[in-house]
């Protein structure tokens, strides 16, 4: 596939804008960013690099081909045992060149890099090393010190023998340059070398390095002799500043880095940079922060970062940044200020203050050496201040004056911190300091400024401090909130304080820090940013000018206007810029400045501007330089890929690289769909890649942006799943997705299979109930049709038992009935006898009583005989006994009435209860007179009187009650 056109634009444009903007000022050191070989994995030596189409680095390793994706490394191993002494990305493949061995990898169907040799005849495996690798005139051409190979789609063309030996070869300005160690420098032409014309010179001369000056020059380096310059007729010494440190430091390597300057790498002195002009524009060795000196290869990648593969591990160095740093090897300490005073650089640091010629600090060659320490500065430098004619600093120990190459202290050493300087309004001879505690004033005089005394009335530590329109001086403490102070006229004390807090801002505020912008006091906080009121009903406003630069709530800790107007944002871990422009409009810039994220001084920010193009900041370590003029595209694309996608139970891993379509979808079993997946995103600054996954199938699960490069799936559902990776660099440029296809097989219980299985079991196992229940059915109707016949035998049995049964109880009732009978008629008769006896006894006394009462003349014994006889007649009526009998037979035949009677009505007397026996039976009102012998009006009423007590009313009949009891 070939390079995107967007790519290659872009490219085209970046070195178009270095070019157009001037030759780049650097003060210090880039950004590097080092690679030891226990990170990497491999050994330490790393002879030669490249850039594959995909954004991949690679590097020709001792051990083999180190690749890195911009996450992680790899060392691709298969080629042979010996070292990788060249490494070419050509299209698809990475050519590679080793001891008599030379090939290629190519990625196969799953993306996997595969080694293919092209050492097919056999004269190609006795050539040594094949120490360079170039894509020339549609060959791949390697080359040993034996000779050249020149391939054709995989054929080898033809093989150069060298005169003596190839010791070294170049490609530049469309040409095939080599050296031959007798002949000289040669060129390629057709398929055979010819001597250049001077080429002779370097017969005896080991060029190390050809790199284009310009299209019709080219400047050549050689280990020990310096620089030459071919302009294509003739070959001479290049006698510029450049060529006497080259001879010194001995080039190995170099590269032309975007058509301006010329990055050279060398034994002795680390990494050179020289301009098109034969000037040292910058040099990197091992004092400088390169862990050591001796360069073996130098590279470029797309976005401008330089790479180079030491004699101990690897390299990238930020050559495309706008930030250098002065730090490390200078030794100055943190920095604190900055100013320029006399053509010299001042740096105020925690250590001491620093001079420097400004052209000396300008100087890329400068050392630590140049950095002169002023006498008597030892300690904590805070500020410095052009008095005009003296420069005056902020010290640990009060103020200072800078004479004559030392301090000298103007405080008395009672004053101790002195934080900073200011002029007072409408007093060019006066400056007025805040200390660690309160205020003192200084006054110019013929022998310099010079302390006349402290400001009495405050003594608060006055580290921020502003006058504003009214002559009123503001100080902001962090903790102890904002003042506002008065003074009398000859400032020697505070006659007025206004203190306020928190509560007094239009806000929830904390920790308000002072500062001014166009003449202004602003207060910032994590808040908002305020500014004094113009009116007289409140002391604060809101500042609005610069809200369109902050989203809410994140607005900056510290606002320094410099000169030029530009507005500089602190955040706490890095700064950005709001440009002032000339149609007076800010632009806000952040990009530039994200090499200082967490390397200024948290809470003691500072930034010095000299002029409109440089910028120095003080940071943890020392300084920070910023060029404004070195122009540097932050658009740049980039690309994601998958680097693995793999089951953990799975020996092989799928690679996706962006823009190759994915040729096989792998197919998991259920049981192993856990899968571990590494991404990565080809963008070779430093840090700063966010991710974003989806997984698209049953459902979509999406994550967070995050810089985490890898991620794991588990418990999936079968299915046809997509795994997307999204990527964005510190810049928010964001990469075209790149995604995964796979399918999550079913589980062998869910499986087309199984489930025909399942349905094949199903069907025998309803056959087999259809037959176990016919089966069942047809012995239960047997059992059924036997257990009704014994059930009908036993019924038989039972009913004729049960027959016999009633027949006898029948027979048993009809006995007792008739035994019953026979009792009751035995007693009746006994009664009747009994009764009858006494009737006759009865009627045998009255027949004696009547004989002689037959005999009885006297009329009055008489009748005193008949009425005696008429009461023993009387008596025998009433007689009790006959009750008795009466009731014994009633019992008999209603055997409960009398006791539910006595139960429901126990105030019944003895006479009513026969009445209610009487009537039971059914008696009529004059057979009970009969019996109680009275009259059948008395029957009537002593009825009358029972149903009274028996709560009978009137249409109520008393024989159905008593006959209900």
């Amino acid at each position: 596939m070939q390079v995107k056109i967007s790519t290659i634009f872009i490219t085209i444009y970046t070195a178009i804008s270095f070019v157009a903007s001037g030759q780049i000022q650097k003060v210090g050191i880039p950004e590097l960013e080092y690679f030891n070989r226990r990170q990497y994995g491999a050994a330490t030596q790393n002879w030669e690099i490249s850039q594959s189409k995909y954004g991949f680095m690679y590097f020709a390793n001792n051990d083999g081909v180190l690749e890195y994706d911009g996450e992680q490394w790899r060392l691709l191993e298969e080629v042979n045992n010996h070292i990788v002494r060249s490494v070419q990305c050509i299209d698809d493949r990475i050519y590679v060149g080793t001891y008599n061995e030379l090939g290629y990898f190519e990625y196969d169907s799953i993306q996997h890099l595969k080694y293919n040799t092209l050492a097919v005849r056999p004269e190609l495996k006795s050539f040594g090393d094949y120490w360079d690798i170039y894509n020339w005139n549609g060959y791949v051409v390697f080359r040993s010190q034996l000779g050249i190979c020149l391939f054709k789609n995989d054929k080898l063309i033809k093989v150069i023998e060298a005169p003596s030996s190839f010791m070294s070869s170049f490609v530049v300005n469309g040409l095939l340059l080599v050296q031959d160690e007798q002949s000289g420098l040669m060129e390629l032409r057709g398929e055979d070398v010819y001597p250049i014309a001077g080429g002779q010179l370097f017969n005896k001369k080991e060029i190390a390095s050809i790199v284009s000056s310009s299209n019709n020059e080219i400047i050549i380096g050689t280990i020990k002799n310096g620089l030459y310059k071919w302009n294509m007729k003739e070959i001479i010494p290049w006698n510029v500043p450049a060529s006497s440190l080259m001879k010194k430091v001995n080039v190995f390597c170099g590269i032309s880095y975007l058509n301006e300057y010329m990055v050279f790498g060398t034994i002795q002195g680390g990494v050179v940079i020289v301009s098109e002009d034969g000037n040292v524009f910058m040099q990197i060795d091992k004092d400088k922060g390169l862990v050591n000196n001796t360069v073996l290869s130098v590279g470029a990648d797309k976005e401008g970062n330089v790479w180079c593969g030491l004699d101990n591990g690897i390299v990238r160095i930020g050559l495309n940044k706008s930030i250098t740093f002065l730090q490390g090897y200078y030794n100055i300490g943190t920095g604190y200020a900055v100013t320029t005073f006399n053509s010299d650089y001042y740096l105020g640091t925690n250590q001491a203050l620093f001079k420097i010629p400004e052209k000396k600090f300008h100087d890329p060659l400068k050392t630590r050496d140049d950095f002169i320490r002023i006498e008597g500065s030892d300690g904590q430098i805070w500020s410095l201040y052009d008095a005009g004619e003296t420069l005056l600093c902020g010290h640990n120990f009060g103020a200072f004056e800078v004479v004559k190459g030392k301090l000298k202290q103007i405080t008395p050493e009672n004053i101790n911190g002195v934080w900073n300087f200011k002029k007072v309004p409408g007093r060019d001879d006066l400056l007025i300091s805040g200390t660690y505690r309160g205020l003192c004033v200084f006054k110019k005089t013929n022998q310099g400024w010079r302390f006349i005394h402290k400001v009495d009335g405050f003594e608060e530590s006055s580290r921020y401090m502003e006058w504003d329109q009214n002559n009123n001086l503001w100080v902001s403490h962090g903790y102890q909130g904002l003042f506002r102070l008065h003074f009398n006229n000859s400032f020697t004390a505070v006659t007025k304080t206004d203190v306020f807090h928190d509560e007094d801002l239009p806000g929830n505020t904390s920790r308000l820090v002072l500062s001014k912008i166009d003449d202004k006091c602003v207060f910032c906080s994590k808040d908002g940013i305020y500014m004094i009121a113009d009116d007289t009903a409140s002391v604060f406003k809101v500042y609005h000018d610069l809200d369109f630069f902050f989203k809410k709530g994140l607005y900056p800790n510290y606002i320094k206007q410099d000169p030029f107007k530009n507005i500089w944002l602190f955040d706490g871990n890095g700064v950005q810029v709001l440009r002032y422009l000339e149609d007076g409009t800010y632009k806000k810039i952040t990009y530039p400045f994200l090499p200082l994220e967490r390397k200024l001084v948290n809470g003691f920010e500072y930034v010095y501007t000299k002029d409109d193009e440089n910028v120095i900041f003080g940071i943890e370590d020392g300084f920070a330089h910023y060029y404004s003029k070195d122009v540097k595209n932050y658009q740049i694309p980039f690309d994601v890929h998958i680097r693995s996608f793999k089951s953990r139970n799975d020996s092989i891993s799928y690679v996706v690289n962006f823009g190759v379509p994915q040729k096989i979808t792998p197919k998991y079993k259920f049981k192993d769909n856990t899968f571990d997946i590494q991404f990565s995103a080809s963008f070779m600054d430093q840090g700063g890649v966010e991710y974003l996954t989806s997984l698209m199938g049953e459902g979509q699960l999406f994550t967070d942006w995050s810089e985490n490069a890898q991620q794991t799936l588990s418990n999936l559902r079968e299915g046809d799943y997509v795994f997307e990776v999204r990527a964005r660099n510190k810049y928010w440029i964001e990469a075209e997705p790149v995604s995964f296809r796979f399918t999550v097989m079913a589980p062998w219980y869910r499986s087309i299979y199984a489930r025909v299985t399942y349905l094949l079991t199903l069907v025998l196992i309803v056959l087999f109930l259809v037959y176990f229940i016919n089966r069942k059915l047809e012995l239960s109707k047997q059992k059924e049709v036997l257990k009704k016949e014994e059930a009908f035998k036993v019924m038989e049995e039972k009913l004729k038992n049960e027959a016999l049964e009633s027949e006898k109880e029948m027979i048993k009732m009809r006995n007792d009935k008739l035994r019953s009978d026979m009792v009751y008629k035995e007693k009746e008769l006994a009664n009747s006898t009994i009764h009858l006896i006494q009737k006759n006894d009865l009627l045998s006394d009255i027949k004696k009583q009547l004989v002689r009462i037959v005999k009885v003349d006297d009329k009055t014994e008489l009748d005193r005989k008949v009425k005696s006889l008429i009461k023993k007649i009387d008596r025998d009526i009433v007689d009790d006994n006959n009750w008795e009998v009466f009731e014994m037979h009633f019992g008999q035949v209603h055997d409960t009435f009398f006791n539910a009677l006595k139960e429901k009505h126990p105030e019944l007397t003895l006479r009513e209860q026969k009445l209610c026996a009487y009537i039971k039976m059914g008696m009529s009102s004059k057979d009970i007179a009969s019996l109680m012998n009275i009259t059948t009006r008395a029957v009537e009423n002593n009825r009358y009187k029972l149903r009274q007590k028996l709560g009978i009313h009137s249409g109520g009949n008393l024989l159905s009650y008593i006959s209900s009891i």
